[in-house]
């Protein structure tokens, strides 16, 4: 699969969640797990985005980062263009 649809669609299922102030621990976990794959292959263990998510209970905290990450991928991708 593409790592730009893997994020997008991992961003809408965890926007989802925190939309619908939805704190299913089982939803979250699965959830988690797929995030830090994508996070340990896209920035590896050491990237701070993974240490965040790797240690975080919040699912706020996920969506924030997941955020952060959106909005600078849209930046570069606006500068590049």
């Amino acid at each position: 699969m593409n790592n730009k649809y893997d994020f997008k669609t991992l961003h809408e299922e965890i926007n989802k969640l925190g939309k619908h102030n939805i704190y299913d621990q089982r939803k979250f976990s699965s959830l988690k797990v797929q995030i830090l794959n994508h996070l340990q292959n896209n920035y590896g263990e050491t990237s701070r985005e993974y240490r965040v998510v790797r240690l975080t209970k919040s699912p706020a905290t996920v969506m924030k980062v997941m955020n952060h990450i959106a909005a600078r991928t849209t930046s570069k991708l606006a500068v590049s263009i």
